[in-house]
């Protein structure tokens, strides 16, 4: 109860700094808006593209792949596998680039400590000037 309370008079005294914060928060919207992420599965066989804000661009295949795919019976299988673990690769890292963003824009308004503690999403008192429930992550674009 007095964690909340605490962070209700921090909220309180930043007040006075709306202007800078939501400057900020439309910062890192944009470098989100504007990352991409490459992920990868099978050594490479496989790369997924996404955007910062989660959405697949682009996937591609190592040309021996897809040949050697369409030759054997369980390459579709394959090709699918591979496909879902870059995807998932490329989602995961932007994910990390996206709070370690945050995270280190906090730092420099020295309001770090508002954030949640558990390294999710953008939940706590800062949810709803950055964005709301988007999932952790990291970095800018082309990182990967």
């Amino acid at each position: 109860m007095f964690g909340s309370m605490k962070n209700l008079g921090a909220l309180a005294g930043l007040l006075g700094r709306k202007d800078e914060l939501e400057a900020a928060a439309k910062e890192i919207a944009q470098r989100v808006a504007a990352m991409r992420v490459e992920g990868s599965a099978g050594g490479g066989a496989c790369r997924a593209w996404v955007t910062g804000n989660m959405r697949l661009e682009r996937v591609e295949f190592d040309p021996a792949v897809l040949a050697g795919a369409a030759m054997s019976p369980e390459g579709k299988s394959q090709l699918e596998r591979l496909t879902a673990e870059a995807v998932n690769d490329a989602s995961e890292k932007c994910q990390r680039l996206v709070a370690e963003m945050i995270r280190d824009e906090a730092e420099r308004l020295g309001v770090a400590d508002l954030l949640p503690k558990n390294g999710g999403g953008l939940g706590g008192p800062f949810g709803p000037l950055l964005g709301g429930g988007v999932g952790g992550g990291v970095g800018a674009g082309g990182h990967g």
